[in-house]
């Protein structure tokens, strides 16, 4: 089943995610969509008659140490190779903003 978008459906899915998109580029981000729906048609069509699930089947579990707190020794080398450290922390730039 082949599906498409036309320019309000396009406007629609900006606007839930949250895009921006000006006018000029509807038509080209609805281009881009119908291109990807196309190419998900393509893969929905394949004959996969015959072709073994792909699964992951890890032998055994990978060895985990224990989550035990540690001191270390060399504090002030590990500190002193941190771009900026302020008290006990390290200072790290602000990736969300207060609002």
């Amino acid at each position: 089943m082949k599906m498409t978008v036309d320019h309000d459906i396009t406007l629609k899915m900006a606007k839930a995610a949250q895009l921006r998109v000006e006018p000029e580029n509807v038509g080209q981000m609805m281009n881009s969509i119908n291109d990807i729906l196309d190419f998900c048609a393509l893969v929905g069509d394949l004959d996969c008659e015959g072709v073994p699930d792909f699964t992951w089947r890890m032998k055994k579990r990978p060895s985990r140490r224990p989550d035990v707190p540690e001191n270390w020794p060399d504090r002030e080398l590990f500190e002193s190779k941190a771009p900026t450290f302020e008290g006990e922390f390290f200072k790290t730039p602000r990736i969300i903003a207060e609002g």
